[in-house]
């Protein structure tokens, strides 16, 4: 029977609940470990970023749950940043942001309904620290892009994640572009919130009053 058609009848029985998620699991593990060659398996197991899950499935709606979570609360974030923003020309690409991370909760939304998966991951503390600071309009502008700094200190910190996770897949071809192309995304943001921050503070050290010698 053709691999693709399996999955697709799997999930069918899975929606309509004819089958059991436990049942369901065991078989798209099942189907994971079948290679080319009749009767032939291969490792039942899947290691990614120092953890080792049974499948590759398993390991990519795991980490999608997770990435979708992140990028909730980074749409927000921005998103009640812009609504204070103060500074002239940073408000607009911090709408740009919050809509960047927005569509990339969208689309890993959709790529965990195509696995038969399901989003559980909420807010991490950190996250709804983050999310409350940037909101915040008694924090400047300035201190909250420093704030991002000393968390990202170089962009490519933001997405090494991702690329190292994408790098790992074997089967799962349309997780592994998808996080190719959301990383460019967050390599893009992260450096300009970085070039802003460095900036403003120079515009901000600029304008300071000379103190006489």
């Amino acid at each position: 029977m053709n691999r693709d058609f399996e999955i697709r009848q799997l999930l069918r029985a899975f929606r309509s609940g004819l089958m059991s998620e436990a049942a369901f699991e065991e078989e798209m593990t099942r189907l994971e470990h079948e290679s080319g060659e009749p009767g032939q398996l291969e490792s039942p197991s899947f290691e990614a970023g120092g953890r080792v899950y049974r499948s590759e499935r398993e390991a990519v709606l795991s980490f999608l749950d997770e990435l979708h979570a992140t990028q909730m609360d980074s749409a927000i974030g921005f998103a009640k940043w812009a609504a204070v923003c103060r500074t002239k020309g940073l408000r607009t690409g911090l709408v740009i942001a919050a809509e960047r991370e927005a569509y990339h909760a969208r689309i890993i939304q959709r790529r965990v309904h195509e696995l038969g998966g399901e989003l559980r991951a909420t807010t991490t503390e950190q996250g709804k620290q983050m999310v409350e600071v940037l909101g915040n309009g008694a924090i400047s502008d300035l201190e909250k892009l420093s704030a991002l700094a000393a968390v990202i200190q170089e962009p490519q910190q933001a997405v090494a994640p991702l690329l190292a996770f994408a790098t790992a897949l074997n089967r799962d071809i349309e997780t592994k572009q998808a996080l190719r192309l959301l990383a460019e995304d967050e390599l893009s943001t992260a450096a300009w919130l970085r070039e802003c921050g460095t900036a403003l503070s120079a515009s901000q050290t600029a304008a300071m009053p000379h103190q006489p010698r």
